[in-house]
Protein backbone atom coordinates (compact mmCIF):
# COMPACT_ATOMS: atom_id res chain seq x y z
CA UNK A 1 0.00 0.00 0.00
CA UNK A 2 2.87 2.23 0.76
CA UNK A 3 4.58 2.30 -2.70
CA UNK A 4 0.98 2.36 -4.69
CA UNK A 5 0.62 5.74 -2.41
CA UNK A 6 4.08 6.62 -3.09
CA UNK A 7 3.37 6.10 -6.71
CA UNK A 8 0.16 8.25 -6.67
CA UNK A 9 1.67 11.30 -5.09
CA UNK A 10 4.06 11.55 -7.39
CA UNK A 11 1.98 11.55 -10.30
CA UNK A 12 -0.15 13.66 -8.66
CA UNK A 13 2.88 15.99 -7.78
CA UNK A 14 4.20 15.66 -11.58
CA UNK A 15 0.79 17.51 -12.58
CA UNK A 16 0.18 20.07 -9.99
CA UNK A 17 3.75 21.32 -11.04
CA UNK A 18 3.40 20.89 -15.01
CA UNK A 19 -0.21 22.29 -14.53
CA UNK A 20 0.89 25.54 -12.58
CA UNK A 21 4.20 25.56 -14.96
CA UNK A 22 2.03 25.97 -18.34
CA UNK A 23 0.30 28.55 -16.36
CA UNK A 24 2.83 30.69 -15.92
CA UNK A 25 4.32 29.84 -19.19
CA UNK A 26 1.63 31.24 -21.34
CA UNK A 27 1.08 34.37 -19.39
CA UNK A 28 2.19 37.08 -21.87
CA UNK A 29 6.06 37.95 -21.72
CA UNK A 30 7.32 41.72 -21.14
CA UNK A 31 10.60 41.67 -20.84
CA UNK A 32 13.05 39.86 -18.73
CA UNK A 33 11.85 40.30 -15.98
CA UNK A 34 8.09 38.20 -16.17
CA UNK A 35 10.88 35.57 -17.72
CA UNK A 36 12.50 35.56 -14.38
CA UNK A 37 9.28 35.17 -12.53
CA UNK A 38 8.37 32.38 -14.43
CA UNK A 39 11.55 30.92 -13.93
CA UNK A 40 11.64 31.60 -10.49
CA UNK A 41 7.80 30.32 -9.85
CA UNK A 42 8.45 26.85 -11.32
CA UNK A 43 11.74 25.86 -9.28
CA UNK A 44 9.74 26.89 -6.08
CA UNK A 45 6.77 24.34 -7.66
CA UNK A 46 9.74 21.87 -8.03
CA UNK A 47 11.26 22.81 -4.51
CA UNK A 48 7.43 22.02 -2.93
CA UNK A 49 6.81 18.71 -4.91
CA UNK A 50 10.15 17.48 -3.71
CA UNK A 51 9.48 18.15 0.00
CA UNK A 52 5.77 17.08 -0.49
CA UNK A 53 7.15 13.82 -1.94
CA UNK A 54 9.75 13.03 0.88
CA UNK A 55 7.20 13.89 4.01
CA UNK A 56 4.24 11.88 1.86
CA UNK A 57 6.68 9.22 1.40
CA UNK A 58 7.02 8.90 5.21
CA UNK A 59 3.28 8.91 5.64
CA UNK A 60 3.00 5.66 3.40
CA UNK A 61 5.57 4.28 5.30
CA UNK A 62 3.65 4.96 8.50
CA UNK A 63 0.80 3.18 9.60
CA UNK A 64 -2.47 2.41 8.36
CA UNK A 65 -3.84 5.73 9.80
CA UNK A 66 -1.17 8.05 8.30
CA UNK A 67 -1.99 6.09 5.05
CA UNK A 68 -5.73 6.55 4.99
CA UNK A 69 -5.11 10.27 5.81
CA UNK A 70 -2.82 10.46 2.90
CA UNK A 71 -4.99 8.90 0.70
CA UNK A 72 -7.72 11.48 1.89
CA UNK A 73 -5.69 13.96 1.20
CA UNK A 74 -4.02 12.84 -2.24
CA UNK A 75 -7.60 12.28 -3.26
CA UNK A 76 -8.81 15.85 -2.40
CA UNK A 77 -5.62 17.62 -4.03
CA UNK A 78 -6.24 15.17 -7.15
CA UNK A 79 -10.14 16.90 -7.12
CA UNK A 80 -8.55 20.23 -7.18
CA UNK A 81 -6.21 19.40 -9.90
CA UNK A 82 -8.51 18.36 -12.17
CA UNK A 83 -10.64 21.19 -11.85
CA UNK A 84 -7.48 23.31 -12.72
CA UNK A 85 -7.25 20.98 -16.00
CA UNK A 86 -11.01 21.34 -17.41
CA UNK A 87 -11.91 24.12 -19.93
CA UNK A 88 -12.35 27.69 -18.19
CA UNK A 89 -16.37 28.66 -18.44
CA UNK A 90 -16.86 30.41 -21.46
CA UNK A 91 -17.61 34.03 -20.64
Amino acid sequence: MGTVLSIIDFLLLLTIVISASRWVWRQPAQGFGPLLLSICITLALLIFATVSFTAASGLAAGSSLDQGILLIFLVAIAIAARMSWANNPVE
